[in-house]
């Protein structure tokens, strides 16, 4: 007579048996393995504001941020921000439907990804981009997810203002020492026309059990161990 089996648990709440585990079977998957979500503003021809679009936010409007994976919308988020690189971001043309094709290392590889998957260049725009890693925290200050931040056009400006301030108010300490709260401003181009922007704000300074979470978030982008747990 065979034995049975429990059927497995259902629910968002990890059952008690599970919570002292460490991970096991994790051991390869690092940052460059999961999609790290990407948070952008509403903008007034934002897909997310049309109900036809596969990228449609229920309740999205303008200057509204917005998380690229689970479609959360913040009116601001607090940040911890862990790294910036340079690169070179591909967008889809907003009279071809829009959207972000990827980010790269160099114009060079950018416009290969075009050729490479026999995407029309007219469509598309190649721009060189600041990216922010970050860590997101939640509206208490826990870490929550890291989370990738582009800063192209009129947003390249805030981010060479990010980078200005938080060597100011860190005084010399780690990149990821300082607290920053993330919103958005209303601001008018060239032409005349109203555009909402990122603003940035200095929050505070990372306490230590937060400045730990922080560091190990900022080797496990690198994909590197922290020296510390070596």
């Amino acid at each position: 007579m065979s034995k049975s089996i429990a059927t497995f648990v259902q629910g968002n709440t990890l059952p008690a048996h599970l919570q002292t585990g460490t991970g096991l079977g994790n051991e390869n998957v690092d940052a460059n393995s999961l999609t790290i979500p990407k948070l952008d503003i509403i903008q007034s021809l934002s897909p997310q504001k049309q109900k036809s679009s596969p990228k449609y936010i229920e309740g999205a409007e303008e200057g509204k941020i917005f998380d690229s994976l689970s479609g959360e919308l913040y009116d601001n988020v607090f940040l911890i921000n862990l790294m910036y690189e340079t690169s070179w971001a591909v967008f889809k043309q907003r009279k071809f439907g829009g959207g972000f094709e990827g980010s790269f290392d160099t114009e060079a590889d950018a416009r290969k990804h075009l050729e490479d998957n026999q995407l029309d260049p007219k469509q598309y725009d190649v721009i060189e981009s600041g990216t922010h890693k970050c860590l997101m925290l939640d509206e208490n200050g826990n870490p929550k997810q890291p989370v990738l931040i582009y800063m192209t056009g009129s947003k390249q400006r805030v981010s060479k203002q990010w980078n200005t301030a938080i060597q100011l108010e860190g005084k010399g300490a780690d990149r990821f020492a300082t607290v920053w709260t993330l919103s958005t401003v209303e601001e008018t181009n060239k032409q005349g026309q109203p555009y909402h922007n990122f603003r940035v704000t200095f929050a505070g300074f990372a306490g230590q059990e937060l400045y730990d979470e922080a560091k190990k978030n900022y080797y496990s982008l690198k994909g590197e161990m922290d020296p510390s747990e070596q």
